[in-house]
């Protein structure tokens, strides 16, 4: 049996693909609107001492600014911003997209995923990654 796409499911893809990104776009240029509320983050456990274990400017979880707009149907947008001060030099954001792409890392990062790991890796841009999804209510 032979699936082929139709031009109009090709559209439809399309259209949600463009929503999608204007939707994006939207909430990027809405960023000092008054929709947005900040909340704040409390203290889960004490930061580390200073100079044990800890790089001198390495961002803190009270770093971080987090903002949540309420939709028009009732979901929530939140938005988490880190400002991280660097000096004239140039900043490789190569370290952020590994933390991002690595599957091993993902459980940290998304609390949707119960686990994730590599399968098989054929070349620098192709791999076969696994991932384990946590079910939310009602399915557990």
């Amino acid at each position: 049996m032979k699936l082929t796409h139709t031009p109009r499911l090709h559209q439809s893809w399309y259209n949600a693909l463009n929503d999608a990104e204007a939707h994006f776009r939207k909430l990027l240029t809405t960023s000092s609107s008054p929709e947005w509320k900040r909340i704040l983050i409390p203290n889960e456990a004490p930061s580390p001492s200073k100079g044990k274990g800890r790089a001198p400017n390495s961002p803190q979880l009270t770093d971080v600014v987090v903002h949540r707009k309420s939709g028009k149907s009732g979901d929530n947008v939140w938005r988490a911003v880190l400002d991280i001060p660097v000096a004239d030099e140039a900043v490789s954001m190569d370290s952020w997209k590994s933390v991002l792409v690595t599957p091993e890392l993902r459980k940290d990062w998304d609390p949707a995923v119960e686990n994730a790991q590599i399968l098989e890796v054929f070349d620098h841009v192709t791999r076969i990654a696994k991932t384990n999804f946590t079910l939310g209510w009602p399915a557990k």
